[in-house]
């Protein structure tokens, strides 16, 4: 876990986690693949989500891919936050 939270630190360059960090910065240092944000799109609109909840399942995506010790947001990290998400 302390692993991740420095690959966060690292990435930002200052001592925020993904949950803090501006979404705009967020998705500067991680962007979604064309596909991942098609997906998330279509779920989006299926599922009458917010972009409130969009955001959180691209943070905590972005976190699952950190404790995988991932560089970028894999498929898998996206839909293990859905399905969090769903619970």
């Amino acid at each position: 876990m302390e692993e991740a939270r420095n690959r966060q630190y690292d990435r930002y360059g200052t001592e925020v986690c993904n949950s803090r960090i501006p979404y705009e910065i967020l998705l500067n240092k991680s962007p979604l693949s064309n596909t991942q944000h098609s997906t998330l799109q279509r779920l989006a609109i299926k599922k009458s989500w917010s972009n409130r909840t969009q955001i959180k399942i691209i943070r905590l995506a972005r976190t699952i891919s950190d404790l995988q010790a991932s560089p970028t947001i894999t498929d898998q990290s996206i839909w293990e936050a859905i399905e969090f998400n769903e619970v």
